[in-house]
């Protein structure tokens, strides 16, 4: 507190995701390593404020658009796992459509009600809802975090290209990790951490497609591929490819 602006003024506005009482921020972990509070974008208090910081970033530095990668409520290691170092390979787990954690659920940890642990639980990580994320009671301005949990990164995905729009004067560029149905109006998606594997380059094509089905047509995929070491073979070859990508960018 009295050290961070966008904190201490998210505190004032009370923009962030509650726990179950609705009214104590949920405290979780995210990239960097560090506890963390979590904006709720559909409560037009956050949209105020968060209008308010990107105009006041473009000050400092003159962006041209703006990439939204860490706004899924998600947690990184779960509580139990905190303590054995971070693995990259988490993130291959994460759910990318909400708020993005390290945990599972915030601190001190998802109460044992039916919300939490509903009878039906799909096949995810760890077969529990809050892995990589917040407790599902937790709550946003629309209600429980259950049943608003993929629309986190849809929800901040609008507001971000009104304000780059406002502060650029130009067609905003928005590049976001999250995304849902009728998020392509307002900006574009990249397919996430890939590897540099031929099989990656292969799959680009098939996510490509699949998002423009999605109505998300400006896609892409990191090029020559982000884990691991690529090969010059590999890496020319996926740059060639790339050159058709709507959103190319080697990202290895």
């Amino acid at each position: 507190p009295g050290t961070y602006k966008p904190y201490d003024l998210g505190q004032e506005m009370g923009v962030w995701v509650n726990s179950s009482d609705g009214v104590t921020p949920a405290v979780g972990k995210a990239w960097p390593p560090g506890e963390s509070v979590f904006p709720d974008y559909t409560n037009p208090r956050t949209v105020e404020w968060w209008t308010q910081l990107c105009l006041e970033f473009k000050d400092v530095l003159d962006y041209d658009g703006i990439w939204i990668v860490c706004l899924i409520i998600s947690a990184l290691p779960s509580l139990k796992k905190e303590n054995e170092g971070f693995n990259m390979c988490l993130s291959l787990l994460k759910d990318m459509n909400e708020p993005s954690n390290f945990l599972r659920g915030q601190y001190p940890g998802c109460a044992d009600n039916e919300i939490n642990n509903p009878p039906y639980v799909p096949s995810i990580s760890d077969r529990s809802l809050a892995e990589k994320t917040l407790c599902p009671d937790s709550k946003t301005y629309l209600g429980e975090h259950y049943n608003t949990h993929s629309l986190f990164g849809w929800s901040q995905t609008e507001p971000t290209f009104n304000v780059v729009q406002q502060a650029t004067g130009k067609r905003a560029f928005v590049l976001s990790r999250s995304t849902f149905v009728g998020s392509g109006k307002h900006g574009g998606h990249w397919l996430g951490d890939n590897f540099s594997q031929w099989k990656d380059l292969r799959r680009s094509i098939i996510g490509m497609l699949e998002f423009n089905l999605f109505g998300i047509p400006y896609i892409g995929a990191d090029i020559c591929g982000f884990n691991y070491n690529t090969t010059y073979e590999l890496c020319l070859r996926w740059m060639q490819l790339g050159s058709f990508y709507p959103f190319s960018r080697n990202h290895n």
